[in-house]
């Protein structure tokens, strides 16, 4: 009786090669829209005011210059079948899908000059691939990979998600305030109208439930709150850093909605975002014996 030959238990599977390649495309279409928009090429002239045009260049400078070498990173440590691969590939799918929805919806085009509709389908595509890669990342992290946490690790991570939540909802509470009372005077909205409230919708109505479930799920030992930390840790720190690009950007083109607190503000919360990412995701690589993502061998 002859033996089938199989792969071996070092390589990633199928599913883990297709995310693999799903992640470096990812980090290639952020590149390409980074060197068509505003910071180089400006190929792509968004339906955007002065001040968002501003914001579209630090954004593109922090798309380029850390979150697609993120994505490709995390694509060659899955193929190389390392765990923390799936795990990192949550963070830059995430605010790729944010992103690009931004690109697609957020111009004003009956209002302000611009050709970004001719780039749609591009836009779309980065979307459905963010979407997908982020789907995979999700499928493929093993929680039995990720390292050992105590119960008292586990509430103050999920204390820190709550804390999260209340930082985007009080970022938003001002604004709020001054719309509901009939005669709105914030420039990001008086300026640009639907990306105020497209933004608005998804920080408030997808990530800060996100963060405050998981957060109360992490508290309560649910196995699925461990994986969604990671993404939501990532996702502040990438987002954080890309609007302190933004509001550095306004400052020096001398923007007339530029304010050095604000920006320093900024400033100082991606520094803080990142680093707690970084602790949150520092034990996944100091690991000595790691299991793999490939597929257990079977028996002949």
């Amino acid at each position: 009786m002859t033996s089938r030959k199989l792969p071996s238990p070092n390589k990633p599977g199928l599913s883990h090669r297709w995310l693999a390649v799903g992640l470096i495309a990812l980090g290639a279409g952020l590149v390409a829209n980074s060197l068509l928009g505003p910071l180089i090429g400006d190929v792509i002239r968004y339906r955007f005011s002065e001040t968002l045009l501003n914001q579209g260049i630090g954004l593109d400078a922090a798309s380029l210059f850390l979150v697609a070498p993120l994505s490709v990173g995390a694509g060659i440590l899955v193929l190389r079948g390392h765990p923390a691969g799936p795990i990192l590939a949550l963070g830059p799918a995430i605010y790729a899908a944010y992103m690009s929805v931004q690109y697609a919806v957020g111009p004003e085009y009956l209002v302000l000059a611009g050709n970004n509709e001719r780039f749609f389908p591009f836009h779309l595509g980065l979307f459905v691939l963010a979407i997908v890669v982020a789907v995979g990342a999700w499928a493929g992290v093993d929680p039995q990979n990720l390292p050992p946490v105590s119960r008292r690790a586990a509430r103050w991570s999920g204390g820190v998600l709550l804390a999260l939540g209340a930082l985007l909802f009080l970022r938003y509470l001002p604004g709020l305030i001054d719309l509901m009372g009939g005669e709105p005077s914030v420039p990001e909205y008086l300026e640009n109208p639907t990306t105020f409230f497209l933004i608005a919708l998804m920080d408030l109505g997808v990530f800060l439930p996100a963060a405050v479930g998981a957060g109360i799920a992490l508290r309560g030992e649910a196995p699925w709150a461990r994986k969604a930390m990671y993404g939501i840790v990532a996702w502040f720190a990438l987002v954080g850093v890309a609007v302190a690009a933004m509001t550095i950007t306004m400052q020096v083109n001398d923007d007339p909605a530029a304010s050095v607190g604000q920006t320093a503000t900024f400033v100082v919360a991606a520094v803080v975002f990142m680093a707690l990412a970084l602790r949150v995701h520092w034990p996944l690589f100091g690991r000595r014996r790691r299991p793999r993502i490939g597929r257990p061998p079977m028996a002949t």
